[in-house]
């Protein structure tokens, strides 16, 4: 019989939560089981996270040291439990975590640069987004290690409704650039976005004319004919 050296976080993934909430009660130092990390680097805290588990995520919470920084507690791609939270877009998770205290870095990024928001926003979180935005202030600006914004990522996967909160919230730079200088408009035109294209220039202001490092505006690098001429028919209107 094999012997489990991390059974807490392995009754969690099997979604054994009473054997997991046992096994971090009878531990002889319960706070320090809590935070005890596996082969990846997470925490108990991550996995029930990862599960979705409202009560055993509270649960844990209660059973942390004193003190404990939520923003310490990272795994070996720098992700927290609140960017586990962030992809998965569980609204009462986040507030449990962003009530501890000392309260979690809401703009705290991972290996790969990404934050909170950005994950939110490649998941078409909407509601969530809407709360990190709203509630706990988080930044709109910040880079991931590819030079994307926020507001790059929402334009990718031509998101409306998020590109509008971001645009709403008159803290997005339009025109940014990644690390090959394109702006969110022409991701939002090589993706096939045109809607969300127009939306930045309309709603937004971006520029029609920005060159990314290669010397191309946004409807060059349209993904075809089809989506470049629906876009240009529409700027050419206004």
């Amino acid at each position: 019989m094999s012997s489990d050296q991390f059974p807490i976080q392995t009754a969690i993934k099997d979604n054994n939560i009473n054997l997991a909430k046992q096994l971090i009660s009878e531990n002889p130092q319960p706070s320090s089981a809590t935070i005890s990390k596996d082969d990846d680097d997470r925490t108990p805290l991550h996995w029930a996270v990862s599960i979705n588990n409202n009560d055993l995520v509270q649960f844990i919470l209660g059973q942390l040291p004193k003190g404990t920084d939520i923003d310490d507690l990272v795994d070996a791609s720098g992700w927290t439990p609140l960017h586990i939270n962030a992809s998965i877009g569980n609204i009462e998770i986040l507030n449990l975590l962003m009530h501890v205290d000392p309260q979690p870095d809401i703009n705290a990024q991972t290996n790969q640069g990404t934050t909170a928001l950005h994950l939110a926003i490649s998941k078409t979180h909407s509601s969530y987004v809407k709360v990190l935005i709203e509630e706990f202030n988080c930044s709109c600006r910040v880079k991931d290690k590819k030079g994307f914004t926020p507001l790059h990522r929402a334009a990718s996967i031509g998101s409306i409704g998020i590109i509008k909160q971001l645009l709403h919230t008159g803290k997005v730079n339009v025109n940014a650039k990644d690390n090959y200088g394109w702006t969110s408009l022409h991701h939002a035109l090589a993706e096939g976005h045109a809607d969300a294209a127009i939306l930045l220039v309309d709603e937004g202001g971006a520029d029609v004319n920005v060159e990314n490092d290669d010397g191309q505006t946004p409807v060059q690098v349209s993904v075809d004919e089809k989506v470049a001429k629906y876009f240009k028919e529409h700027i050419e209107k206004k």
